[in-house]
């Protein structure tokens, strides 16, 4: 049973009560679904078991994996959200912790005045930058636009190497991996291709690589910007 009917057939027993307009949600004889339904009916009854029904379906849902290719560029008829509207949606669901990574980033960005919301509704924010990009002048105001956010930076080994990750993690239960940097040009001009992956599972497993580079020392905290009046 899937857990829209589940709550369809849960929605039925609390109406009334009936075994027969509950069962007739399902799918037509012969269907062993019906026969399961009159048994646990006998047993539970029609309140315990559309609460055990709606239990079901919150569980399926909360554990379920929910995969969305997300687009910039060119849009075709039955595209699910741009990549503008999908991150900024996926920020402003946070309520604990937001990651993002990025390689370049532009001033007036909708991911930008997004992760602003999110620092400003005191989310905890943190984004893993390139501290080199631009002689260091995107970090930093970056930096001086996202007061309260916590920045970090990566260190490269032996041969060199850049932060070039473009991630959003949100409270370590959805992830969006991408192409698109935070600038204007990756969700307004170019063509980039990311997916949205609402997956607890995945989601606490990437946000706890992102920590383990931290705690080994592979990214590091950035300093603040220089005041330009001191």
């Amino acid at each position: 049973m899937s857990p829209s009917l589940a709550l369809k057939v849960a929605s039925s027993l609390e109406i009334d009560g009936s075994l027969a307009k509950a069962a007739s949600t399902l799918p037509p004889p012969p269907s062993s679904a019906r026969n399961l339904l009159g048994e646990c009916f006998a047993l539970l009854g029609p309140d315990h078991l559309a609460a055990v029904l709606r239990g079901f379906s919150a569980a399926a849902v909360a554990n379920g994996t929910d995969l969305r290719a997300v687009w910039s560029g060119p849009t075709f008829i039955g595209d699910g959200d741009h990549t503008t509207a999908a991150v900024a949606h996926l920020i402003d669901e946070a309520t604990q912790d937001v990651f993002a990574s990025t390689y370049s980033a532009s001033p007036n960005s909708a991911y930008l005045k997004a992760l602003w919301r999110a620092v400003a509704r005191g989310v905890k924010t943190t984004l893993l930058v390139d501290p080199k990009m631009n002689r260091g002048e995107t970090a930093a105001w970056l930096q001086q636009k996202l007061v309260g956010a916590k920045f970090l930076g990566f260190q490269p080994g032996p041969n060199g190497g850049i932060q070039h990750s473009k991630v959003v993690i949100v409270d370590s239960r959805v992830a969006f991996i991408t192409s698109a940097n935070l600038s204007e040009a990756a969700h307004e001009k170019n063509l980039e291709a990311g997916v949205l992956i609402r997956d607890s599972g995945f989601a606490s497993v990437m946000r706890q690589r992102f920590s383990s580079l931290y705690n080994e020392g592979h990214l590091y905290a950035l300093d603040p910007p220089h005041s330009s009046d001191g």
